[in-house]
């Protein structure tokens, strides 16, 4: 599985990178929303994992502009938040949905074998 993790934490995303690549899959990472869509435009990533709160840009803006073209336009997309409730007072635009953060290695290992 190739997975794209963007969090404007460096490492947070460098050590989820990590621990996705001694699993056996690809990983890569980006720390601003501009890199995120031009590694997304540019790469078939099959899961996407992306802070919605981001440094820079809010997650929901992020994701919809991956998916109006380029090569990830179809990939599942999941928001990271470390906000619980989520699902009752938020919007997730294009998401497909959202895990919490900090990402369990458990939840990772479901995420990467589903």
């Amino acid at each position: 599985m190739n997975v794209l993790f963007v969090d404007d934490d460096p490492d947070s995303a460098d050590a989820l990178a990590a621990l996705v690549k001694t699993m056996g899959h690809e990983a890569s990472v980006a720390y601003d929303s501009a890199t995120a869509v031009e590694l997304a435009h540019a790469t078939n990533f099959d899961l996407i994992l992306l802070d919605l709160q981001l440094g820079d840009a809010d997650g929901r803006d992020v994701c919809a502009d991956m998916r109006r073209e380029g090569a990830s336009r179809h990939s599942q997309i999941l928001a990271m938040t470390g906000y619980v409730g989520l699902e009752q007072n938020v919007s997730l635009g294009d998401f497909n949905g959202y895990v919490l953060k900090p990402l369990q290695f458990d939840r990772l290992e479901d995420l990467l074998t589903s």
